[in-house]
């Protein structure tokens, strides 16, 4: 079966958007300018900002509209505690969004809480290509996933969208730089890598990338790489020779290693060759989705927590309930309770994980997603967050407060898991 035949097996249908007064592909290269005024376009002149945007929005049903409010029971003086504590929490989600669309800045926003910042992804697939296109009019290539050349064009991309969105977007390559984005009511960008494929054999792609603002580093995606194994391969060989010199350098830039896709050997390695404390920036539990790959064990869990890291439970309904395709913000509160109740609520964070940019048929061109790669997640709905019921996007941030003020947590717990452990990891690593 190939992948047009599984996404059509799947149920998932295609999706295009309008074509009209589109240049061809391999037109200049993301043409546009760092101006205030000038358009941000991607190869094939779309617009990505402003009134004439036409775009990356509106092919999925929850990309522009409000994420489902989901009755949790709260009493009226309940609700109002939430809502009051939502207004003043800084929410630090560890990955957001794979790819960027139009709506994805005002759905960040969308919650109300005091303060968004999350870690955004730079090498995955090229983000001045998704047009939620489908079939023959996709213009992604499964070369360009991964590529040294993705990386340069999406941090190039993201610096035009900022300098038109400088109102409401900033690039973070700290932990002041996040408080300084939360004080001016912006949401705070750290740009991440989760592959090392960009270093190739050469270390000094590290530094060149960290100048270039990237601060966390995920040693390996689903398949073997150089580095270390992805976690749907079916043999384990933790972290390679070149992984762990690959973690030295890491450290030694303040880069904060992450094994979010990693094999549980992997994350096991890396916690024992990092000097510093690494992350698990999003991933599920082995213990609630026992045969979903992209899932840790408990014990692998706890020794991430007893050297100081972080986990980020991911939102994706495969990984919260069994098989499923369905699932809602109350799975996520039981699924973070379980994580808490493992590591310790001072280790505990959450990530979305969302591709709500890119249809299935542009993100099915990756190498690391064949049909069984996609089947062995429950991946039969797209976008997955469709799915997912009061975090349909971003602006459901406010629902996972509320399901967590239902649960009986604390308001200081409640601001660690939404972002204060995270924060926390950040300013001790990457400073």
């Amino acid at each position: 079966m190939n992948r047009r035949e599984f996404v059509k097996a799947a149920g998932v249908s295609s999706i295009g958007v309008s074509l009209a007064g589109s240049a061809a592909a391999g037109e200049a290269d993301c043409s546009g300018t760092t101006s205030t005024t000038a358009p941000v376009t991607d190869r094939q002149r779309f617009n990505y900002v402003g009134p004439d945007a036409d775009a990356q929005g509106g092919y999925f049903k929850f990309m522009a509209k409000p994420a489902t409010t989901i009755d949790f029971g709260l009493s009226s003086v309940d609700e109002e505690r939430a809502a009051e504590l939502h207004r003043t929490l800084h929410i630090f989600d560890s990955e957001p969004e794979v790819g960027y669309h139009t709506n994805l800045i005002e759905n960040l926003l969308g919650s109300g809480a005091g303060g968004v910042a999350g870690s955004f992804t730079m090498d995955a697939l090229p983000h001045d290509l998704i047009n939620g296109m489908s079939g023959d009019d996709i213009r992604i290539r499964p070369a360009d996933w991964w590529s040294r050349a993705t990386l340069e064009s999406n941090l190039a991309f993201m610096d035009k969208l900022v300098a038109h969105k400088g109102d409401q977007v900033q690039i973070c390559t700290s932990h002041s730089d996040l408080l300084a984005a939360r004080a001016a009511g912006k949401v705070g960008m750290m740009l991440d890598c989760q592959n090392t494929m960009f270093v190739r054999n050469d270390l000094e792609q590290l530094e060149i990338f960290y100048k270039k603002g990237v601060r966390r580093v995920q040693l390996s995606y689903n398949q073997q790489m150089q580095a270390a194994t992805g976690c749907m391969e079916p043999r384990d060989g933790g972290v390679t020779m070149w992984g762990a010199r690959i973690i030295g350098k890491l450290n030694e830039l303040n880069i904060l290693v992450d094994t979010g896709h990693c094999s549980s050997m992997t994350l096991s390695d890396a916690i024992d060759i990092s000097e510093r404390p690494i992350a698990c920036s999003h991933a599920g539990m082995r213990s609630i989705a026992p045969d979903n790959p992209r899932t840790h064990t408990d014990e692998g869990l706890k020794k991430l927590a007893d050297n100081g890291g972080v986990f980020g439970v991911v939102g994706v309904p495969g990984t919260l309930i069994p098989g499923s395709d369905t699932a809602s913000v109350a799975d996520f509160v039981e699924a973070i309770d379980r994580a808490v109740n493992v590591m310790g609520v001072e280790h505990v964070g959450f990530a979305l994980d969302q591709i709500q940019g890119p249809s299935p048929d542009e993100f099915f061109t990756s190498p690391d997603w064949p049909p069984e790669a996609a089947a062995s997640v429950s991946v039969t709905d797209w976008p997955w967050s469709d799915t997912f019921r009061g975090m349909e996007n971003q602006s459901g941030y406010i629902n996972l407060t509320r399901g967590l003020v239902a649960k009986g947590y604390s308001d200081e717990n409640i601001r660690k898991v939404m972002g204060e452990n995270h924060l926390r990891l950040i300013k001790e690593v990457i400073g």
